[in-house]
């Protein structure tokens, strides 16, 4: 890859994208091979799974949310990185995910995704959460 690919920058445009700026379909197809795949806590989601999901994801950020990469690094089409995704409904009681992702780029899309998350509670570590200083 010759590139640097911007995996939070992605990440932000599936999951806080407006279908009526462009349509969810037009955004995959912008973002992630057709024969992309998702694996997330081991439940696998393929391209047509993919954009339901996307869709109700989206639906829980209606009130606003924020990607924070914690952690991130890039290898040749590999990406590893530990993330917070902070998502607002409409009702404006926010959820706070930690994320633990494994990206593979294939021709400046995201072919592959596996990701480990867990909902973090109001008394999580602080500490535990901040970003590694780099060295």
């Amino acid at each position: 890859m010759n590139h640097v690919f911007d995996l939070p920058a992605v990440l932000t445009e599936l999951l806080y994208g407006d279908e009526s700026a462009e349509p969810l379909e037009r955004t995959l197809d912008k973002l992630i091979t057709p024969d992309f795949v998702q694996r997330i806590n081991g439940r696998v989601y393929r391209r047509a799974e993919y954009t339901a999901h996307v869709r109700e994801m989206r639906q829980m950020v209606t009130g606003g949310g924020e990607l924070q990469v914690l952690e991130q690094i890039s290898t040749g089409s590999g990406i590893a990185g530990r993330f917070l995704f902070r998502m607002v409904p409409a009702d404006g009681q926010a959820l706070t995910f930690e994320s633990h992702l494994f990206a593979r780029i294939d021709g400046g899309r995201v072919a592959r995704l596996i990701e480990v998350a867990h909902l973090i509670g109001d008394d999580h570590d602080e500490d535990f959460l901040a970003t590694v200083p780099s060295e």
